[in-house]
């Protein structure tokens, strides 16, 4: 069924505008995780709800983005796409939030089909996901077409489904590493519980133990090399109450041999550990393993500050502390990897068990909270796909059912029935091989975001950009609207300033510890035109700066200063002089750097642009521009920065970045009109982009970058991720109006 189930959702979002993608991708998640996860609902609307509409969430995103890719006329490349798309935002919905949650993903269906399935061992579960939804998007390529478009047989249907079926054939081709490791045999001890009292912690704690341990004599007569206890077996410290552990270690003594146990330990802060203990033949703990990945709300609560509501809706109001680190437990040469219930769900770090060192692992859980719900066998379909993943044998041991033994081919070998007391004993085959997945990790949904974005900045169309607002003139040589829609602007030469012909020009100066420079930088300025002023805006340099101007400005009247207290950002110092130079009647407002980063001789280039464009940039990477005394990897990554602001925004400009420009006094006072927002770099690239959307003229002249040599840069990482996210909600508006008017 899932080779073919997901054909209508895709059907219906193909054509649809991204808001109503994301309604029916909403609709669609809700009903399909509000059933699966149906079993949930025992513990309370509190706990099913809030997850079923958290996994909703990204099948909403995924319609939402999906009308951008999908073109009936390119069927197959839209599914392509499509696939890679819901690939990368499965595995987003693996990671966030609260650590992420995989249940339902589209590879689990696959866990029985011996073609499809070793996949896995190379791309993990994602790369069996891409296929099946690979599957549904060129089945229905193959049985669609453009209306009013007739295309051959061939390439409208026999095509999509001939790469359909080698997609799902030929990953049989893949060779499997063969566990051929001396074997260790493993005996899961399945306790029970009965099934009134599975669902209450507190009633069935001694029953388990006792049940575990009259199991456990029972193989004194022929014992094996490793005895296994799931999870939860003992719900006390043994190593803080010895009375509570001796019975335990007593029968581990009899019997003589290894013994792991599910426990639970104290933790400081009046808190427990979910831990994994290993007792050897004496009876004494000699390894311990505390479980990483714990279940949000119900081992804990995330954010309590927000959250600290809902423990009155938990059972048992147990709080758990994470363990910090991986442990693979050595029992008589074999190394064991023991991730505990819900980590056994997470690829990821199942694959870090393999990675430390182990030869098989044991998955030790305690599902019988669940009762007969589908909670336990889809718990041993996780292991399926963890054994191919990893290329090892997987022992899955549960309290009350389903315990299970997996090869690495991803076949169940053996299986208990659930709520029936059993052991369940298997020589478990060894392996140090390790599979593309165990070297690589999740290398293939990366790739598939990656692809997938390319895949949305190419579809993204060009957007014309809006009228002059009211109220406001184009220059005098430059009419309102250019330039035209998607033409580049125009770089400029180093021109000379041409008699003041472009007005007054204040040069905005913010400082923060320029003391080293900001005397060269106003000379510098000063020396261009006597038509140009100066504004220093200082945020309480501690070492002075705000002195030395004050002395520089009592001899010459064209330079004043602003003083702020403390540091209050680059952004907010540049819109107070902005404001100044519109209050004062300035024609040419200039942003410009004190530490000789911008070179006052570029500054004649600006002031030329100024008398043909409203926005003059000087830009580092056009022809005769240029950076100096930065890396090579800090200019690719200035380049790739820009590189993304102009795709995600279709800016018809080189260096949106750039902090040295010009504007004519026109487009800032609409620019203020309706505020600014932004920081740093978003704070550059929204001025452009604003400017454009509102019909005003950008050009781009040469300027020489030079990286300070004084003092160090006040842009954080903060600002840059401010940047990053700003551009992407921008670009995701654009294309919002863009559909909106496509369907107008």
């Amino acid at each position: 069924m899932a080779f073919v189930s997901l054909a209508p959702l895709l059907w219906a979002l193909r054509n649809a505008r991204p808001r109503r993608g994301a309604l029916l991708g909403l609709v669609f998640g809700l009903v399909y995780y509000g059933i699966l996860l149906a079993w949930l609902q025992p513990f309370g609307i509190v706990a099913w709800l809030p997850l079923v509409v958290s996994q909703a969430g990204w099948v909403a995103l995924f319609g939402f983005l999906l009308p951008f890719l999908w073109r009936d006329q390119r069927s197959m490349v839209s599914a392509f796409a499509a696939a890679a798309l819901w690939t990368s935002i499965d595995w987003a919905r693996g990671t966030w939030p609260v650590g992420g949650f995989t249940w339902g993903g589209l590879g689990y269906t696959q866990h029985g089909n011996g073609f499809l399935l070793p996949l896995a061992s190379v791309a993990g579960v994602w790369g069996v996901t891409f296929v099946v939804l690979l599957m549904n998007a060129l089945l229905l390529g193959a049985v669609s077409r453009p209306v009013g478009e007739r295309r051959p047989v061939f390439r409208n249907a026999v095509l999509p489904i001939g790469v359909a079926a080698a997609f799902v054939l030929a990953p049989a081709l893949i060779p499997l590493p063969a566990a051929t490791g001396r074997p260790l045999s493993v005996a899961v001890v399945q306790g029970n519980v009965p099934r009134a009292i599975a669902s209450d912690p507190l009633l069935r704690g001694d029953i388990v133990e006792r049940n575990e341990i009259e199991l456990h004599r029972t193989l004194g007569a022929n014992p094996p090399q490793l005895v296994v206890w799931p999870e939860n077996s003992l719900d006390q410290d043994p190593l803080v109450d010895p009375a509570a552990g001796q019975p335990l270690a007593e029968v581990v003594r009899q019997v003589g041999v290894p013994t792991l146990v599910g426990a639970i330990q104290q933790a400081p802060g009046g808190r427990f550990y979910n831990v994994s203990l290993l007792y050897d033949r004496s009876g004494q703990v000699i390894g311990r393993y505390a479980k990483i990945h714990l279940v949000p709300f119900g081992e804990y609560v995330p954010f309590p500050s927000v959250f600290g509501w809902t423990e009155q809706y938990r059972r048992g109001n147990v709080d758990f502390s994470a363990g910090h680190r991986v442990t693979v437990f050595h029992v008589d040469g074999v190394a064991v990897g023991t991730p505990i219930c819900f980590e056994n769900v997470f690829p990821g770090l199942f694959r870090r068990f393999v990675a430390a060192g182990a030869n098989l692992v044991v998955v030790t859980t305690n599902d019988s909270s669940f009762l007969t719900s589908p909670a336990s066998p889809e718990h041993v379909i996780f292991s399926q796909l963890r054994a191919v993943e990893t290329g090892r044998w997987v022992v899955e041991a549960a309290i009350s059912g389903q315990s299970a033994v997996v090869d690495p081919r991803g076949r169940v070998v053996a299986r208990t029935q659930e709520f029936r007391r059993a052991v369940l004993r298997f020589d478990v085959p060894t392996s140090t091989s390790r599979t593309i997945y165990t070297r690589l990790g999740d290398w293939f949904p990366w790739a598939c975001g990656i692809a997938a974005l390319l895949a949305l900045a190419l579809a993204w169309r060009r957007r014309p950009w809006g009228s002059r607002p009211e109220g406001t003139t184009a220059t005098p040589e430059t009419p309102a609207g250019t330039p035209p829609a998607g033409e580049r602007s125009d770089a400029l030469g180093p021109l000379p300033v041409s008699g003041g012909s472009i007005g007054k020009v204040l040069v905005v100066l913010p400082t923060y510890n320029e003391r080293a420079t900001i005397e060269r930088v106003v000379e510098g300025v000063l020396a261009v035109a006597p038509s140009i002023d100066i504004l220093v805006v200082d945020d309480g340099s501690p070492d002075g700066t705000g002195n030395l101007v004050e002395k520089i400005a009592e001899g010459e009247p064209r330079v004043r200063l602003r003083r702020r207290e403390g540091k209050q950002g680059l952004a907010s110092a540049y819109l107070l002089g902005f404001r100044t130079g519109i209050e004062e009647g300035y024609d040419v407002l200039v942003e410009m750097d004190a530490d000789l980063s911008h070179r006052p001789a570029d500054l004649p280039g600006l002031l030329a642009g100024s008398e043909r464009y409203d926005l003059t940039i000087g830009s580092r990477y056009i022809p005769g521009g240029g950076v100096s005394n930065w890396s090579r990897s800090r200019v690719a990554l200035s380049k790739a920065g820009n590189r993304y602001a102009r795709t995600a925004l279709r800016l018809p400009v080189t260096d949106a970045t750039s902090g040295f420009r010009a504007f004519r006094r026109g487009l800032l006072e609409a620019l203020l009109a309706d505020g600014i927002h932004s920081e740093g770099y978003g704070f550059q690239i929204e001025l452009v982009y604003r400017a454009l959307r509102m019909g005003f003229s950008v050009g781009e002249s040469p300027i020489t970058f030079q990286e300070r040599e004084h003092g160090h840069s006040k842009l954080s990482r903060r600002i840059v991720v401010e940047a990053l996210l700003k551009v992407t909600q921008w670009g995701f508006q654009e294309r919002v109006r863009r559909g909106r008017t496509d369907a107008r």
